[in-house]
Order: structure tokens, then sequence, then C-alpha cells
């Protein structure tokens, strides 16, 4: 796998780097149809499996803003401050339903010799699954990337047809996977491989769904690990869960792994009032909350993605992006001026990326400048998006913008726009993704998903029943991207 090679490359660096300058950071403390516009550099020939018919998705209701900047550079306003916050550790009650995950990521022996095998090995991805969220039906999907094929389906919430699941995230070895439910206000943890899962009978066997059609009632699937709902509770449907992201942890070099990883969501408790949880990976408890003031979109943190220098993102959408430092909890906010904040990742240089909507330029935050970017002659209706090892940032696109329905594809080196791609079928794109090999996965809304290939442009069509309104990190490739850059 071209990711697993450059991890190798790699971890020895990662080594040297976790107990020094920036690398402390990441320890948190408890207490806080057409044609492309350009001409394509390889083939354009579509492979397809199976066939889906096209239905629109929904647009949630976010309010409206203007695309008022085509420029390259906007400064942010001298109003912009720093906002130190204590966490609040929440009470035991709020946490998992289900019992605590006992269980790590599969691993070398660390009791004799190097952990990491001469440089790399346990902490990378030995497998590769694209987590799909089926919006009406309450559940999730794993989709293996190289066999294009649907290992399994579960539920996502105790109570599947209420639960409108959304946001999936991955961690950074590809283990493990969480989805927020943003009617019943819960986020739920799954593992990958048998390996990581529990037990939960006794028996001996791990029960777990074994294909597509395989769906085990709610309780009975020993690969769901945890369900917690989150606390306070949030005001209603708007206020649901959304924003969700996976953190790396702390490098621990003597087992090769990652430790002690978060999870980070954003709700609404209030019309005005945000609240930012912070989940123990292992256990699912909601071990820190941070409140956020003077919150103005009326619907709950839209988006969230970690870097590799001890921070995780949120955006206010069409409003502002908000940062936070996972160790001291302190809060940083930043207003766009002209910038339609809507789908957003991290890049490996720890800038933020952001996909506007309503003909929007791509733009970006320059976290070293604290500066804002656009790239000019980029509008489009964008919705998720997602930067490559080469710095290629895949934009999802829906219909009603300059090309309609597809994919925009941008320079993060040079600040320009390269190509846009449209796909044969097309209905609501929604999120995209980079799995370990490279490959770019764009999820459609409509019942389907696409595998890009970076490099020739060929496009092949994955079905995936039911409707997907599914955004953040689905494969785990961006958090390790952000990570371990190059």
């Amino acid at each position: 796998m071209v990711f697993m090679h450059r991890w190798m490359g790699v971890i020895s660096a990662v080594i040297g780097l976790a107990g020094c300058g920036d690398g402390g950071r990441a320890t948190a403390s408890a207490t806080a149809g057409q044609t492309d516009s350009t001409t394509a550099a390889g083939p354009t020939t579509t492979a397809t499996t199976g066939t889906a018919s096209a239905t629109q998705g929904p647009t949630e209701d976010v309010g409206t803003a203007s695309n008022s900047a085509s420029e390259a550079t906007t400064a942010l306003p001298t109003t912009t401050q720093d906002i130190t916050i204590t966490g609040t550790v929440t009470s035991s009650t709020t946490g998992p339903t289900s019992g605590p995950d006992t269980t790590s990521s599969t691993g070398p022996d660390t009791t004799t010799g190097d952990p990491c095998g001469g440089g790399g090995g346990s902490g990378g991805f030995d497998f590769s699954y694209l987590w799909v969220a089926n919006t009406s039906q309450g559940s999730i999907s794993k989709v293996n990337t190289q066999t294009l094929t649907e290992e399994g389906r579960y539920y996502a919430d105790p109570n599947p047809a209420g639960a409108s699941s959304s946001r999936t995230s991955v961690n950074i070895d590809g283990h493990f996977v969480v989805v927020s439910n943003r009617a019943s206000y819960s986020v739920t943890k799954f593992a990958a491989d048998k390996g990581d899962c529990v037990d939960k009978n006794g028996d001996g066997v791990i029960q777990t769904s074994a294909n597509k059609d395989d769906i085990l009632p709610w309780g009975a699937d020993e690969c769901m690990l945890w369900n917690t709902p989150v606390s306070p509770v949030p005001f209603g449907y708007n206020g649901g869960p959304r924003g969700t992201a996976w953190a790396p942890g702390d490098f621990n070099p003597a087992a090769c792994k990652y430790e002690n990883q978060k999870v980070w969501v954003g709700w609404l408790d209030a019309p005005t009032h945000a609240i930012i949880g912070r989940f123990d990976g292992v256990t699912g408890v909601q071990d820190a909350t941070i409140p956020l003031d003077g919150w103005s979109s009326q619907i709950s943190p839209y988006g969230a993605a970690a870097d590799g220098n001890g921070y995780v993102w949120f955006i206010n959408v069409y409003q502002e992006l908000v940062r936070i430092d996972t160790e001291t909890l302190e809060v940083k906010r930043y207003p766009g001026e002209g910038i339609q904040f809507y789908g957003m990742t991290v890049d490996g240089k720890g800038n933020v990326w952001f996909g506007p909507y309503s003909n929007g330029n791509v733009a970006m935050f320059d976290a070293q400048t604290e500066t804002f970017h656009q790239i000019p002659n980029s509008a489009e209706n964008h919705r998720g998006i997602a930067v490559d090892s080469n710095g290629m940032a895949w934009v999802a696109a829906n219909a009603g913008g300059t090309h309609g329905c597809g994919l925009n594809q941008i320079d993060t080196n040079t600040l320009t726009a390269v190509q846009f791609h449209t796909f044969e079928q097309c209905s609501t794109p929604v999120g995209v993704s980079i799995d370990v090999d490279g490959f770019v996965w764009m999820v459609d809304y409509g019942g389907w998903a696409y595998r890009i290939d970076p490099n020739t442009y060929v496009k092949t069509q994955v079905l995936i029943a039911g409707d997907h309104y599914t955004y953040s990190d689905m494969t785990g490739g961006g958090l390790f991207n952000a990570v371990m850059p190059g």
C-alpha cells in the first residue's frame, strides 16, 4: 500500500518528534453530465459496478450567505481574540451504554526488540475501509476500498429509525470509526477488525455483520464498542451532534502506536450556545465539555478535523473557524470575511481548507500567518473536501454551481484550480475522503460512491444502498496525511 510504505519511512521521524516541541501538545488535559472544463491529464473512462437511479438529496437549512470575494487573501479582523476555556469533567452517567472498550489496536510484542520493526509497521494501516453513514436507515456501512465490497453494515444507535446518522470519522491507524447521530444525539464507535471487537456474551465467537445484507439487531453486534449520548442535551435536530473528529493521541515509541486517543464532537444546547465535547476513545466517556457563547448560525458545529500540531478545528457554518488546543483546551475563534465555511479538512502543513457552498471559491486558512485565502476561479456549490499526500484538494460539488455536479480539484501548493471532474451518474455529492492507497472517494447522497484514481482520473462507481448525508474523514486518510505529511 502506498500509505503503508510512506508510514514505514516516516515513523522514525515521528518517534523523534514525540518527545519535543509541538509533539507534546497532543496530550489533552482532563480538566479542560457535463464534460471536464479542462483537458484531463489521463483517461476519463468510467468503470461502473452495478446500476443506480439518481435522486436529489436534501440540503440542510443553514441560512444564506453571499460569496463576496474572489481575491487571493483576506486578513483577519482585529476583533479576533484568545478565549481560554477550562473543560468540565462530566459525570460517568453520560458515558457509554454498552460498557467500556478494553481492546487496543493490534500490534507487535513490545517486550523485546524494536516494536516498529526497524522503522515502521504496527502503527500504520493494515487494512483499508470507507465508512459511510446510511442516514435514513440509521446505520453505517464498512466498504473495503481495495475489493470494493461492502463487508458489513451496522445500526448506529439504539433507535436507528430516529438517529439520522451523518458524520463519520476514522482514527489514525484505521482500526476504529465513530459516527455521530444528529437526531438521537449520540456518538457510536465500531471496530474495523474482529481482533479489536469484544466477545460480550463470552461464547468464544465474535458476532458481527458479514456483508451488506447482514445487519444485526442493536446490541448484538460485538464490533459495536460503545454508544454515548452527548451531554448537555442538544437543542433539537439542528443542534444535534455534527462536526466529529478523532485526534491522533500520543505516540508511544515503545509500543509503536498512538495512545490516549480522543474523539471531538460539536453540538448546540441552546439556539446561540455551542458545545464541544471530548470523548475518551477507549471508554466512550465524555471527559471534557467546552462551551462556546455567541454561536450565530443556529446549527451545530458543522465540520471538524484534527491536525498534527495538537489542535482540533471546528467551523460555525458560514460564520467562523474555531481552534481548540487539545492539551490546554484554550479556544481561539476566527471570523471569516467572505468565506462560506461548509465542508472542511486539514492538510499536512496544518492549514485548514474549506469547501464553501452557494457558488463559493475554495478557501484555506494559513495556520502560520492566521490569514484566509480564496482560490480564484474555483467557485462551485461545494460540500465535503479532502487533501491527499501530494497536496491536491478534492472538493464535492452539487448541481447549480459553475460546472454543476462533480468534483473540483485544487492544487494546495500553488493555490490554483486544476480541473473540474464530472461523472456519468451524479446526484448530490456530499463527502470526500482519501484511502490508504491514495485513491479519492466521493460519496453521493443518491446511493453510491466513486473511487477516483488521482493520476489517471479513472472513476469506479460502487453502489451502497441507502441515502448518505455523510461528511468527515471516512477512511482515516485525512488524519494520517495531516499528522504524517509527505
